[in-house]
């Protein structure tokens, strides 16, 4: 497989600064407005959510996962992907007050009306990302994200100080949509994508409506907890779970999503040229684990002080809720490879029907569970989660051909980096009760033994992620003196 590195690194950079961006956004937000006020948007962006996975119908994906590039096939690709935004946006303003009227709340009528517009906007963004990914174009799709992202977090902060309240949030969102399409057309600008063509609508809608399915199907599954708290237990509970699951997903955002955008155009890429893709997928997942497993464990055990660190003393009550989500999402290691390396073999098909096995229990555990409260809707994932990952495994494997003591190896490896970790942040916990207002020291204590003993867990057992980081880090190291100012000795 071609070397990854340079992609690799201008994505991480990319989720690296977004990571920063968003946390502060985070943080300055769950200040300046409630929970209550920060439920409407979650409960309306959960039901825009569905609308978004509807919208993209998998054009993104087809456009990547072309074996030989089209003009005219990008091109379909948009002119179904501008129609699906166009019927959904106005689904969406219509249906805005009756949706309002299910939560006997008229604050959503706004909040998914905005959201409509913006979804129209998305339309003219993603096939020029889909174009860049494609050609691992990764620094661009970085400048660009981190455009959106700043322009999420300026306009949150000016809008809240405007008294918008918990419509700061969804002008916010817009603004930042906004920023993204112009800077992904005006970028590197290819205008030929945007003339309507219905050429390949055969092939397209026969990848779009399996992927679109799959979409639909899996982001109804994310949004179920928020959706049906706000109903039954009141805009306050859907927002602590939702910054709980912010705060769970950040090994995803900081690490994992920095794998993931590259990992689908390279894997198709491989395929694409008769390679084989078993060896890459469990290096790949070993990479993965290395980092995601120490990063959830700390955050279980120092989630007191992690809540109250980025969201203030408002938000204590989500930090149990915290910890349960953390550990059930130790079991989703695998999760971030199983589209882009199905897809790219091929079995988009398989996609689906993993999600059409597991999917439903989950959706029936959070039903079964939403009226308990927060506590019993995390405790559910500790049997979805993992689960949806057994199945995948097996469509999975049935491709690459793997041993499942060869998935084991491939995991084993992060396990002295994930126990190291862990050891440090776990003696201060203790020491201090696991209370929110960790003082400065202990918490400094804490990051650094947790960075020191995942280290030594590498070097102990020879974690690839190693020799990764090193040449990364090299890379950079060489771009850096590329461009550095010459001197009276040079």
């Amino acid at each position: 497989m071609a070397s990854l590195h340079r992609p690799l690194l201008f994505s991480a950079l990319d989720k690296y600064v977004g990571l920063v961006i968003n946390l502060a956004t985070t943080a300055i937000v769950a200040r300046l407005l409630t929970p209550d006020e920060i439920g409407v948007f979650v409960v309306g962006g959960a039901i825009v959510v569905l609308a978004e996975s509807l919208k993209d119908f998998g054009t993104s994906a087809y456009i990547v996962q072309q074996r030989d590039f089209d003009r005219v096939a990008v091109r379909t690709a948009f002119t179904a992907m501008l129609v699906l935004s166009l019927l959904i946006a106005l689904c969406l303003a219509v249906l805005a007050e009756p949706i309002a009227g299910f939560y006997g709340d008229a604050r959503l009528v706004p909040v998914v009306r905005i959201a409509a517009v913006g979804i129209v906007l998305g339309a003219f963004a993603s096939p020029p990302q889909a174009l860049l990914r494609r050609e691992l174009a990764f620094g661009a799709l970085a400048v660009i994200n981190t455009a959106g992202l700043f322009a999420n977090l300026v306009a949150s902060i000016v809008f809240i100080r405007m008294g918008a309240g918990y419509l700061s949030l969804a002008f916010a969102s817009f603004t930042s949509l906004l920023t993204i399409t112009l800077a992904s057309v005006l970028y590197r600008p290819k205008f030929w994508i945007f003339r309507l063509s219905l050429t390949h609508w055969r092939a397209v809608f026969g990848f779009g409506g399996i992927a679109s399915a799959t979409a639909v199907l899996n982001n109804f599954y994310l949004v179920l907890p928020q959706a049906l708290l706000g109903r039954l237990a009141g805009f306050d509970a859907a927002g602590l779970y939702s910054r709980a699951v912010t705060l769970c997903q950040l090994p995803d955002r900081a690490v994992v999503g920095a794998f993931q955008p590259v990992i689908f155009p390279a894997f198709a890429a491989e395929v694409r040229a008769g390679g084989n893709l078993k060896a890459g997928y469990l290096r790949a997942l070993t990479l993965l684990a290395a980092v995601q497993w120490p990063v959830l464990v700390c955050l279980a055990i120092m989630a007191e002080p992690a809540v109250g660190l980025v969201l203030g003393p408002q938000w204590h009550a989500a930090a149990p809720v915290l910890r349960i989500l953390c550990i059930a999402y130790l079991g989703m290691t695998p999760a971030p490879l199983t589209y882009p390396t199905l897809v790219a073999l091929g079995r988009v098909r398989d996609t689906l029907a993993a999600s059409l096995i597991t999917l439903p229990i989950g959706i029936a555990a959070v039903a079964l569970t939403a009226p308990l409260g927060l506590m019993a809707v995390a405790a559910s994932m500790l049997l979805s989660w993992p689960l949806q990952v057994v199945v995948s495994l097996f469509f999975i494997r049935r491709q690459l051909g793997f041993a499942w003591r060869e998935l084991l190896v491939a995991l084993a490896h992060s396990l002295p980096a994930c126990l190291g970790a862990g050891l440090v942040p776990l003696l201060v916990a203790i020491a201090y009760g696991f209370s929110p207002d960790l003082p400065w020291p202990a918490l400094g204590l804490a990051v650094v033994g947790a960075a020191s003993g995942w280290l030594l867990g590498l070097s102990l057992s020879r974690n690839p992620l190693l020799a990764e980081l090193r040449q990364i880090l090299a890379l950079l190291g060489a771009r850096l003196a590329r461009h550095a100012p010459l001197t009276a000795d040079n």
